[in-house]
């Protein structure tokens, strides 16, 4: 084998699936190997770069590949991500060396829909409340009060891309009236949808349930600020599977404690995992899970053997696919 694939960290058992479709290719070796504790940043650099130098081809989860990491990739030929944001790749640095990133935009888009509608269905039917209410070994329904029908609510999907869409789908196939708002569609763009295109602060205004779904950009980290909340209706809720950095979590925390807003559902946190004494952890407004909206057994497989035919298509001399930086 002439080529050597790094995979900067993972959460799987082994490398099994990636070895299976790269073994004829590529040696795949994990930089956790040389970088003793590596939690996805690079705190061991000399023995990161050095071992990053080697790389053919890199594969990432959550390391930070920054412009000095990318700078230490002296042959790499490709950056796979596993998952579709690369907001922890430098994709400009990667793109001055023409060197493509790549990410796998369609693994989990069922499973992110379904995800974000099982957090707001938990909360519009006040799941939440009522489960810790029997568990304290009560038998009240005025724990759970108010709780509307369904279909005369709002809901409002901030992004409407491929995720977004679904959501809408599903949230309007329930009877529920959706709208939209996403800075990069027009009206043409939606015509066939359920939703209706609306501002940002329109879709503040009116929304029962928010759900987020907007990729992290400069433009869209803390967009759920002080503001946002203060022209969210109080009876309405707040869903983000998205980046947890996409809301300011001060701002949150402030908004559940004064009654601003009635609650969230969360499956991301500004910061992964939250420390202990994060008030939004176990807040009693608050249904959370540990960002695991993409997960499914299907979707996890599919996502590494993208990853994998991607890089292996570069090193047999064929052309990437899912290219998020505009490298040819």
């Amino acid at each position: 084998m002439t080529h050597t694939v790094v995979v900067t960290d993972h959460d799987f058992e082994d490398l099994s699936v990636e070895r299976s479709v790269l073994g004829d290719v590529a040696e795949v070796v994990e930089l956790a190997d040389d970088v003793d504790g590596s939690s996805g940043t690079a705190d061991d650099a000399p023995a990161a770069e050095d071992r990053l130098a080697d790389a053919d081809a890199v594969i990432n989860l959550r390391y930070d590949l920054d412009a000095d990491a990318i700078a230490a990739m002296e042959d790499v030929q490709v950056i796979a991500r596993y998952g579709i944001g690369v907001d922890n790749v430098d994709v400009d640095a990667a793109a001055a060396r023409d060197v493509p990133v790549t990410n796998v935009p369609e693994y989990c888009q069922e499973e992110v829909a379904t995800h974000a509608l099982a957090l707001l269905l938990s909360l519009a039917r006040s799941v939440p409340r009522y489960d810790r209410s029997v568990a304290a070994g009560e038998w009240d329904r005025a724990v759970g009060a108010p709780v509307h029908r369904f279909s005369t609510q709002t809901v409002g999907v901030v992004g409407y891309g491929a995720i977004g869409r679904e959501v809408g789908e599903r949230a309007a196939a329930l009877g529920a009236d959706v709208i939209a708002s996403d800075p990069f569609l027009s009206e043409a763009d939606v015509t066939d949808d359920p939703a209706d295109l609306v501002s940002f602060d329109v879709l503040l205004d009116r929304s029962d349930y928010v759900t987020v779904h907007s990729p992290l950009t400069d433009d869209t980290r803390g967009m759920f600020d002080a503001a946002a909340f203060d022209r969210m209706q109080s009876s309405a809720y707040l869903v983000n599977v998205a980046r947890g950095p996409i809301v300011d979590g001060d701002a949150l925390r402030e908004a559940l404690d004064a009654g601003a807003i009635a609650g969230a559902g969360l499956d991301v946190f500004p910061d992964e995992p939250p420390i202990g004494d994060d008030p939004l952890r176990d807040h009693d407004r608050v249904v959370a899970t540990p960002h695991v909206a993409w997960y499914s057994e299907e979707a996890n497989e599919d996502r590494r053997r993208t990853v994998a035919r991607i890089v292996e298509s570069v090193l047999t001399g064929d052309e990437p696919w899912n290219v998020v930086n505009g490298v040819e």
